[in-house]
């Protein structure tokens, strides 16, 4: 029987996100706020691996 190998690390994405008919107050809170901004990101708008950091962990298992 194979190992298991868990690779686990950071990386930087490129990503990108339309929202469409924003109300006025809604759009000017997203220019305002970046914590706000950030939650609108979700894994179906990331489109590529821009690099991966130097420092990626390995665990492998029985």
């Amino acid at each position: 029987m194979g190992k298991t190998i868990i690779l686990t690390g950071k990386a930087v994405v490129n990503f990108r996100k339309v929202i469409k008919d924003v109300p006025d107050d809604e759009a000017q809170d997203l220019v305002d706020m970046s914590d706000l901004r950030e939650e609108q990101i979700v894994e179906d708008d990331l489109l590529d691996i821009e690099w991966i950091h130097d420092d990626v962990t390995i665990e492998v298992k029985e």
